[in-house]
């Protein structure tokens, strides 16, 4: 796929090294469908993007959801509405995440310098640590 398709919502899995993890169970999804849909339970594919039975990924550091790009990459295009209950998504916390690292002052570090809380969606709720 090129490129060019899709420029504004086709996004790379993580950056910095981070891998692919499943959500924390703290995360909700919009319907069961949803839920059901994001469980990777493949026994051939250590991941989503892998596995060609997989339609969506959920990035939750970035609170985005997105349709795997199948171009042996972590790429994705983001969904804004649930392709099951027609809930609308959340919009993505992208922009948020970076502007978080920079305020550490972590902008530059290597992925294992960045706090565990940055994996999850615990960076954005308020007093965890």
């Amino acid at each position: 796929m090129t490129s060019a398709l899709f420029p504004a919502y086709r996004v790379l899995w993580m950056p910095l090294g981070f891998e692919w993890r499943p959500a924390t169970a703290s995360v909700r999804h919009c319907c069961s469908a949803m839920k059901q849909a994001l469980a990777h339970d493949c026994d051939q594919h250590a991941t989503p993007f892998d596995c060609a039975d997989t339609a969506l990924v959920y990035n939750e550091p970035f609170d985005e959801y997105g349709i795997p790009v199948r171009d042996g990459g972590e790429s994705y295009l983001i969904v804004t509405h649930c392709p099951w209950c027609g809930g609308k998504l959340p919009g993505s916390r992208r922009e948020a995440w970076f502007d978080a690292i920079d305020a550490l002052g972590l902008g530059d570090a290597h992925f294992d310098m960045i706090p565990q809380k940055f994996l999850t969606s615990a960076w954005r709720t308020p007093g965890t640590s």
